[in-house]
């Protein structure tokens, strides 16, 4: 159903059928009103009616009297009412007629009745005769005709007027079957010749039981009093009520059809058309509303469209986060620049510190959006959590990075600021979500150079661990041979280590083997690396160095340690150890890796035998000098004691 015709609909509802009630209802009530006028009228006229025919009747009193006299007089006349001769009785009853008698009723012994006069007997008084002391009859007189009787009714209540007897037979002005009449004291309408009429009758009057009936018009009544003027007074408004309806309906209409045209444009994404407005009424509001809520609408779009391109390099971000992989660097940038573009930040910042410090900025805020990112940032690692700072028109949001660990104060912070207006609850959630992720991030990348250290690493003394010391040489050997350097490889032992903890303890042991370590580390240029072999086993490579080189330092190093003394746990003095160290070159003395161990470790061997507390140079195989640019042939493959 189109919303014309809902609308057609609803104001027939609402007007055209409420009308048509009214006009019915209207049209009742005016004719209840006529016909209850009318009836007003009848019954006051049927009351004079009554008092009207009373009055004749009272009139024929005196009559009946004379008439009586006159008959008991009358020898003949007295002997006609006891033998009940009808002929004698009805010549009687004419002689009584005339002057002012109208009518006379003889009634002798045995109910023989004789009558006389115009018409029927109305209004008369009867009385009864008496011969002997007997009853011999009765006469009825009149003083007043039917006719006469109906003129004055018909004077005194200005209606017209009938005489109904007791069986039926009426007389009078209007000719209409009695049984067409109402019952004595109510009123009806009923069909005369002339048209409708109502009808009121009175109560039996009289000794002949007569019934006055009145009758008067039943249209009488004024213009608006009637059906027909109610009628088209309401069709008229009726008519006036539909033109108005429709000046209505189409105005409506087309109001809405310029929404719907707007509407449907603003489905198509054209935002730049308005609604025209027009009045105060509702539909201006409407109207105005809907230009309001199309305006909403195109800002909603145009945010829309920036969140779908956030979204894009949010993307883009997330790529980069899997392929940065654990740089921490990285991965610190793309949360900063998430967070600046998410937020709608001008400038952002995230800094870590300590042994994990690193930082990363997003945005070019001005320097006041810059000063107020600072000022948070140290509020928020003061109060390890979110804060919010604002200075000169620069709002700034800032949350310290969880815990590492252990580590009893945050590791560092991340910011987001810029002017003009603070940052709403879906940005700070959003902010502080990343907050969580940069804090996992930071944790997982930390952790993972914890393990990647803590496996190539010797837990007691720092330095490498076997199994890093291998890998290295694998490629330092390689490199040597494709290059054609040197690669040199120290091996040291603790001289009688055993008898340390066998006396002291092994925790006296762990103190002396730390100190071997941080000596070996001390004494390591940048590119050697020193690692613990196993147990109190020390080694150390040197990249690009020679025979001599090496000599030199494993020299250094043996001289440090007997040097060096290690305060005992108990308190009782001091505890002194030395070193026998066996060392050899690639190529000079091994051709690879495994070689070089070997052969390290045969000098190693030897400086045990020989006595303790000396380097022993392994045996070389290939000419001094031939593969080596540091002098290093110079140093004679003997063993020396310092």
């Amino acid at each position: 159903m189109s919303f014309r015709v809902r609308l057609t609909l609803f104001f027939v509802l609402i007007v055209v059928l409420p009308i048509v009630a009214l006009m019915v209802l209207v049209s009742e009530i005016a004719a209840d009103s006529e016909s209850g006028k009318v009836d007003a009228r009848l019954s006051a006229g049927l009351r004079t009616a009554t008092t009207v025919y009373d009055a004749a009747q009272a009139d024929s009193r005196p009559l009946a009297s004379q008439v009586a006299d006159r008959l008991a007089a009358d020898p003949a006349a007295t002997e006609a009412l006891r033998s009940g001769d009808r002929g004698e009785l009805e010549d009687i009853a004419d002689d009584l007629v005339g002057g002012r008698v109208a009518s006379a009723t003889l009634t002798g012994r045995g109910g023989t009745s004789a009558e006389a006069g115009e018409g029927r007997q109305v209004a008369a008084a009867a009385i009864d005769l008496a011969s002997g002391g007997e009853t011999i009859g009765s006469v009825a007189v009149s003083g007043i005709s039917s006719s006469e009787l109906l003129d004055r009714i018909s004077q005194a209540t200005g209606e017209q007027a009938a005489l109904v007897g007791p069986r039926g037979p009426t007389t009078g002005d209007v000719e209409i079957e009695a049984s067409a009449l109402p019952e004595s004291g109510e009123t009806a309408t009923v069909d005369a010749e002339g048209g409708e009429l109502r009808a009121a009758v009175t109560e039996p009057l009289g000794i002949e039981r007569v019934r006055v009936a009145l009758f008067s018009p039943a249209a009488d009544a004024a213009f608006f009093s009637s059906r027909p003027g109610v009628a088209i007074a309401l069709a008229v408004f009726l008519a006036a009520a539909l033109i108005a309806v429709g000046f209505v309906l189409r105005s409506l209409q087309g109001q809405i059809r310029e929404m719907l045209g707007a509407a449907r444009r603003i489905g198509g994404g054209d935002f730049s058309g308005e609604v025209p407005v027009s009045g105060r009424d509702e539909m201006a509001g409407l109207a105005t509303e809907f230009n309001l809520m199309s305006d909403r609408l195109a800002e909603q779009m145009d945010q829309l469209r920036r969140q779908r391109l956030e979204i894009e390099k949010s993307v883009r971000r997330v790529g980069e986060a899997f392929a940065s992989g654990l740089d921490r660097e990285a991965l610190l940038e793309i949360l900063v620049e998430t967070a600046v573009g998410t937020c709608e930040a001008d400038y952002g910042l995230v800094a870590l510190k300590g042994h994990v410090g690193a930082e990363a900025e997003a945005g070019t805020g001005a320097e006041n959006v810059q000063e107020a990112a600072l000022a948070a940032e140290q509020k928020a690692l003061q109060q390890a959590g979110p804060v919010e700072v604002e200075e000169n028109g620069a709002y700034a949001f800032a949350s310290s990075l969880g815990r590492i660990g252990q580590t009893a104060a945050p590791v560092g912070a991340m910011t987001i600021a810029r002017g003009g207006r603070p940052f709403n609850s879906n940005e700070r959630e959003v902010f502080l979500y990343l907050v969580g992720q940069a804090a996992a991030s930071v944790e997982n990348v930390a952790l993972h150079e914890l393990v990647s250290e803590q496996a190539v690493t010797d837990d007691l003394t720092g330095l490498a661990n076997n199994r890093a010391f291998r890998e290295l040489m694998e490629r330092e050997a390689a490199r040597a041979q494709r290059f054609g350097h040197d690669l040199s490889l120290l091996i040291l032992d603790l001289d009688d280590f055993k008898r340390v903890n066998d006396t002291y303890g092994h925790p006296q042991g762990d103190a002396v083997l730390r100190m071997v370590g941080r000596v070996m580390a001390e004494e390591s240029r940048g590119i050697d690396f020193p690692a613990r072999y196993g147990g109190e086993e020390f080694v150390i490579a040197l990249p690009e160095t020679g025979p001599g080189g090496a000599s030199e330092l494993a020299e250094r190093i043996r001289e440090r340690l007997e040097a060096q003394s290690v305060r005992r746990l108990d308190g009782g003095g001091e505890i002194r150890v030395t070193a026998s160290i066996g060392l050899a070159t690639l190529p000079g003395s091994a051709a690879n890796a495994s070689e070089l161990i070997a052969k390290a470790d045969a000098a190693l061997y030897e400086a045990k035998r020989s006595g303790k507390n000396r380097v022993v140079v392994a045996e070389m195989t290939v000419p001094p000098g031939s593969a080596s640019g540091d002098g290093g042939s110079k140093v004679p493959a003997a063993s020396r004691r310092k």
